[in-house]
C-alpha cells in the first residue's frame, strides 16, 4: 500500500496570538518532540538570544536512531531556545527527513519554524496528524492548533474608509485562520447591520 502524501498544515493564529495566556511554550515542545519521531534531522538557530547569552546560536545534524530518543532530543532542544532566548515565539526551528544545513534548504521539513509563529507549518501525512492531534489532546491542547494551509480564508480588505476602499483597488486582502474567521465573522457581520 502506497504511502499517504503530506499535507501542508498552518498554525492556527487565533490561539497563538489571539488567546490570552495560552501555553505557547507546552504547545511547541509538543509538537516538536512528536514530529521528531517522524524526522531524521534537525536545524536550530536563536534568532533573538538573550544578552547574556555566550554560546552557540545554530545547532544541526542528524537526530538519535530510535523515535522515543529523537523526542526527548528534540524536547531538549526546544528548551535550550527558550531559555536561550530573550523572546518565546522567534526562533528558527526546522525538523526534516534529510539533512538540514540551513533554512533555506528545508523546502518539504515536517516541522519548519523559520523564524516567527506566523510562519509555522508542518508537513504530515494524515496518519501522521491525527497522532499529533491525540498528543496535543493529551497535554491539554486544542486539537485544531494546526489546519489545513489551503482552508485560510481571504476576504478583499474590510472597511470603509478611504484608504480601505484603496486598498481594495489594489485588491489587498485580509487573511483569516478558520479559527480567526470563526470569531471575526460575528464582529463584521455587526459591523455591517449600522
Amino acid at each position: 500500500m502506497a504511502a499517504s502524501a503530506p499535507t501542508l498544515y498552518s498554525a492556527e493564529l487565533f490561539y497563538f496570538w489571539d488567546t490570552p495566556d495560552f501555553p505557547f511554550r507546552r504547545a511547541v515542545e509538543v509538537t516538536a518532540a512528536t514530529v521528531a519521531r517522524w524526522s531524521t534531522h534537525y536545524h536550530a538557530a536563536l534568532l533573538a538570544p538573550r544578552a547574556d547569552y555566550p554560546g552557540p546560536r545554530r545547532r544541526h545534524g542528524p537526530l538519535p536512531a530510535s523515535p522515543d530518543a529523537r523526542a526527548a532530543f528534540v524536547a531538549d532542544l526546544v528548551r535550550w531556545l527558550f531559555q536561550s532566548s530573550s523572546v518565546d515565539d522567534v526562533f528558527a526551528l526546522i525538523l526534516h527527513t534529510q539533512p538540514v544545513p540551513d533554512p533555506s534548504a528545508a523546502a518539504g521539513a515536517k516541522f519548519a519554524h523559520y523564524d516567527d509563529t506566523c510562519c509555522w507549518t508542518l508537513s504530515l501525512t494524515p496518519d501522521e496528524f491525527a497522532r499529533l492531534q491525540d498528543a496535543w489532546r493529551a497535554h491539554g491542547l486544542p486539537a485544531d492548533l494546526f489546519y489545513p494551509a489551503d482552508a485560510e480564508i481571504c476576504v478583499p480588505y474590510p472597511g470603509t474608509r478611504w484608504w480601505a476602499r484603496l486598498l481594495r483597488l489594489f485588491k489587498v486582502q485580509k487573511c483569516f485562520t478558520p479559527k480567526q474567521w470563526e470569531h471575526a465573522r460575528p464582529a463584521a457581520e455587526d459591523d455591517d447591520s449600522r
